[in-house]
């Protein structure tokens, strides 16, 4: 078992915080015949969205879009299903090295062990067009139709639609520590 105490540091290039100890108890509900990381998907599956495939057996992180859903594997590949008529699901030919994914409405990102960004899918105003020279990212998220990077200085890059000033980054946001993206904030 890994229950126990532990104490929560996190470091980056503000410096390193550490929590106070805390106690740790693993409990959950059995899941037989169900390994460790498996992928479970319910709810509306129109375009197969909710269907797991079968071959996908293990994820460290997914991701889910309007349409099409995205898992993580543990060897830095990604898994994609559900809707593709605009090629949001269709994982780009040789995608390796994988340490996040996230899923707008229509398209897909994800985050390289290199701090770099790939983008596929709908990109019908620019949502999947990573800018040119983006790196050094550590977190992404999709929204609707914008795309953002955390970058490892406390910076966000935004790009893609921008009707209601979602990708409007207020001057001067820095020390960012975590992003995330609605459909049009």
């Amino acid at each position: 078992s890994q229950a126990g105490t532990y104490a929560v540091i996190v470091s980056n290039a503000f410096g390193t915080v550490t929590s106070s100890s805390a106690t740790l108890t693993v409990a959950g509900l059995p899941q037989p015949n169900r390994p460790a990381g498996a992928v479970v998907g319910w709810g509306y599956d129109y375009f197969g969205e909710s269907t797991v495939p079968a071959n996908l057996s293990v994820a460290v992180a997914v991701a889910a879009g309007e349409g099409h859903s995205l898992a993580l594997q543990p060897d830095g590949t990604v898994v994609g299903w559900g809707d593709n008529h605009l090629g949001q699901s269709a994982i780009p030919t040789g995608l390796r090295g994988v340490i996040a994914v996230a899923a707008g409405a229509s398209h897909s990102l994800a985050l390289k062990s290199g701090g770099t960004v790939v983008a596929w899918g709908d990109n019908s105003v620019g949502q999947a067009s990573v800018p040119a020279g983006l790196g050094g990212v550590i977190a992404v998220a999709a929204g609707a139709v914008h795309s953002l990077a955390l970058k490892s200085d406390g910076t966000v890059v935004v790009w893609g639609y921008n009707r209601d000033g979602q990708t409007n980054v207020p001057p001067g946001l820095s020390n960012v520590i975590a992003i995330a993206a609605g459909t049009s904030h």
